[in-house]
């Protein structure tokens, strides 16, 4: 793919004015005038760039702290679990588990879902959290 030169003032040498065009349309700029309209082009132009970079860089940023957070909580969450699994049936019953209930313990129950009974049970609220309750 061929790509065209960048074209400065400099290179302009037809008028845009129309021929006969009215006192206005003649009205042309001075070389330095160009040259200051340019730079001023170029420094808005790159000025506008970085900002859009430093976005992209803050965002993909971002997306990478949600991935490492989800991943460190599910590691976290892992860990858990393999602890209560090495405990003995007898440590277990002591906390009032059995080890068919470790997976909700540490999965469901960290996200506040209780298990339903008769349809009665649904979201719980951990006694910590609950900041309303008079104390």
């Amino acid at each position: 793919m061929m790509t065209q030169p960048i074209r400065t003032f400099k290179d302009l040498t037809s008028e845009t004015a129309p021929a006969g065009g009215n006192a206005n349309s003649k009205i042309s700029f001075t070389l330095d005038d160009r040259h200051l309209l340019e730079l001023r082009a170029r420094y808005a132009r790159a000025e506008w760039l970085a900002n859009a970079l430093g976005d992209a860089i803050v965002w993909v940023g971002r997306l990478y702290d949600r991935a490492v957070g989800g991943i460190k909580a599910d590691l976290k969450l892992r860990a858990a679990e393999a602890q209560l699994h090495r405990m003995t049936d007898r440590e277990l019953s002591d906390l009032g588990l059995c080890r068919a209930d470790i997976t909700f313990a540490i999965r469901e129950a960290a996200e506040g879902v209780a298990p339903r009974f008769d349809d009665v049970g649904g979201q719980v609220t951990a006694a910590n959290q609950n900041l309303r309750r008079a104390a």
